[in-house]
C-alpha cells in the first residue's frame, strides 16, 4: 500500500501492524506534511461485532481525551475498497521505541529507571481513571508503551472500556494480553485496579527481561525474590500492584503513586479500633458508600462518600449552613490525622484530602481522641488509604 492515498489526503508510507481484519499504517498528511497513524478496520464478511464495537469505542474515547502522553485524535472516515469498505481512524504519530523493542534488544531496566517509568504511567492512569465515567485501558503491556523525547507514552486504545460509574463491574468482551491481565479480566471484568495489575506486570517484565508467563511464581503471585535484586520496599510495592486478589491489591493510581514516592511499599494494616460506647457520632457504610454524622450544639456535620463524590455539609436547626464542599471520589488522595501539634497545644483533627480540598471532621463539642481513632480506622480501611 506504500504510496497509496487514503481519504484524499494521507499518503501511506508503510505498514506498522497487522491483525485479522485490521491494519495499522504509518502515513504522511499531504496537507500538513506531518506523519500520522491510520488504523483500518475492514468491514467484510469476517468482521466480528465485538471488533466493530471496540473500534468505535476507541474512536469515541480518543475524541474525548487530551493528554500529552496519549495519542491525539485527528479524524475518522470511511475508505472504499474494491469489494468492501474500511473504517479509518487517524491519530498523531509518536516516533519512539516501545518497551517491547527494548526487551527484544535484551535491555534490562534498573530499579530507578522503572520507578521513573512507573511515576510517568501512573500520572497517565490518574488522568484516565479520573474521567467521568472512568476509562480503563485494559491492555497495558510493553508493546503499548513508547519511550520518546524522554517521555513515556501510552498507546493503542483498542481495548479501552469506559465505566458507567466507579463501581461498574458489568460483564463485557474479554480483551487483554495473557500474563498482563489480572484474574478478574479473564471473567470479563475490569476496573481501575486492573490497569494497575497490568502496570505492575509490565514493570516486572522490564526488570527481569522476560514476559510474566516465564517468570517464577509463588502460587498465583509473582516471586520477586527470584526476579531481580530489588529493594524490599519496591518489591513489596510491585507485589501490591500485582496481587491477584482484588481485595489486597492497590485500588487507585493516586494511592500507588503516593506510596511509591514515599518509598513505603504497601501500607501496613492498622489494628482494629472499636466504636466508643459513649459516642454520639453515627457511621453507616456499605460497599459503595460511607456516611458520618457528627453532632454539634445546634446541628450536625454530614460527611458522605459514594461512588462518584465526597461531600461535607453542615446543618443548623435542620437547615443547611453555608455551601457544601464537594469533590470527585477519584480525587481522594490522603487521610490526615493529627492528635496534637509538635507543641502539644492544638486541637486534634482528622481530615480527608481530595485534590486541594480538605474535608475536616469537626463537631461542637470537639470529637474525643477515642472517637477520632475509631473514625480514622474506619476511613482508612474503607478508603484503603494509609493514615498520614
Amino acid at each position: 500500500m506504500a504510496g497509496q492515498i487514503l481519504g484524499d489526503r494521507y499518503e501511506v508510507e508503510r505498514q506498522i501492524g497487522k491483525q485479522t481484519g485490521r491494519w495499522t499504517l504509518l502515513a504522511r498528511d499531504t496537507t500538513t506534511q506531518e506523519r500520522v497513524v491510520i488504523k483500518l478496520l475492514f468491514l467484510d464478511e469476517a468482521l466480528e461485532w465485538d471488533d466493530l464495537k471496540l473500534f468505535e469505542r476507541e474512536v469515541e474515547t480518543l475524541k474525548s481525551l487530551s493528554h500529552p502522553s496519549i495519542p491525539r485524535y485527528l479524524g475518522f472516515f470511511e475508505h472504499q475498497l474494491p469489494n468492501d469498505k474500511a473504517l479509518a481512524l487517524i491519530q498523531t504519530y509518536v516516533e519512539g521505541k516501545s518497551l517491547e523493542q527494548c526487551l527484544q534488544e535484551q535491555r534490562l531496566f534498573t530499579e530507578a529507571e522503572t520507578k521513573q517509568l512507573a511515576k510517568a504511567l501512573l500520572h497517565i492512569l490518574i488522568y484516565l481513571h479520573g474521567q467521568q465515567p472512568p476509562i480503563v485501558h485494559r491492555d497495558i503491556k510493553p508493546s503499548n508503551i513508547l519511550l520518546a523525547n524522554r517521555q513515556a507514552y501510552l498507546v493503542d486504545f483498542g481495548s479501552v472500556k469506559s465505566l458507567k460509574n466507579s463501581g461498574d463491574t458489568s460483564a463485557f468482551t474479554v480483551v487483554g494480553t495473557y500474563g498482563y491481565m489480572p484474574p478478574e479480566q479473564f471473567s470479563g471484568r475490569a476496573i481501575p485496579a486492573s490497569d494497575l495489575y497490568s502496570l505492575g506486570a509490565t514493570l516486572t517484565t522490564m526488570l527481569a527481561g522476560t514476559h510474566p508467563s516465564s517468570l517464577p511464581h509463588k502460587g498465583m503471585k509473582l516471586d520477586f525474590e527470584k526476579i531481580a535484586n530489588l529493594s524490599p520496599a519496591y518489591a513489596e510495592w510491585l507485589g501490591w500492584l500485582t496481587d491477584p486478589n482484588l481485595d489486597y491489591r492497590v485500588q487507585s493510581a493516586q494511592e500507588a503513586l503516593m506510596a511509591l514516592e514515599q518509598g513505603t511499599g504497601k501500607p501496613s494494616a492498622i489494628a482494629p479500633v472499636a466504636k466508643p460506647s459513649d459516642t454520639k457520632v453515627f457511621l453507616t457504610k456499605a460497599s459503595t458508600s460511607l456516611e458520618i454524622l457528627m453532632p454539634s450544639i445546634l446541628g450536625q456535620a454530614h460527611l458522605q462518600i459514594d461512588q462518584q463524590h465526597i461531600s461535607l455539609t453542615s446543618k443548623r436547626l435542620g437547615f443547611q449552613s453555608g455551601r457544601s464542599q464537594t469533590s470527585l471520589r477519584t480525587q481522594i488522595s490522603r487521610l490526615e490525622y493529627r492528635k496534637e501539634s509538635e507543641q502539644g497545644n492544638a486541637e486534634p483533627h482528622l481530615a480527608v484530602w481530595a485534590g486541594t480540598q480538605k474535608y475536616e471532621l469537626r463537631s461542637n463539642p470537639p470529637l474525643t481522641i477515642p472517637e477520632l481513632d475509631w473514625l480514622a480506622y474506619e476511613l482508612s480501611t474503607w478508603l484503603k488509604l494509609p493514615i498520614t
